[in-house]
């Protein structure tokens, strides 16, 4: 699936980096063994690193750099 890099897209993946550091975006697995031991997991679906390298590629791709600022051009008639 792409991702486009627009201005709501960047908002998107800054509030799921907000989101994972909060840990809001964890899913939390527990259970108890046959022995009675209890265990739990934490996972996410992104990491952080993967989200910060989208957000750097986001910023780049939207801050596109002109090839010129302008031109100066003389006619000789």
């Amino acid at each position: 699936m792409a991702i486009y890099s627009t201005d709501d897209n960047l908002k998107i993946v800054q509030q799921a980096i907000t989101d994972l550091v909060q840990g809001k975006r964890k899913v939390r697995v527990e259970y108890v063994t046959p022995q009675g031991g209890r265990t739990s997991m934490q996972y996410t679906e992104v990491s952080l690193s993967e989200l910060r390298a989208l957000e750097r590629q986001m910023i780049t791709d939207l801050q596109a750099v002109p090839l010129m600022e302008s031109v100066d051009v003389e006619v000789i008639f």
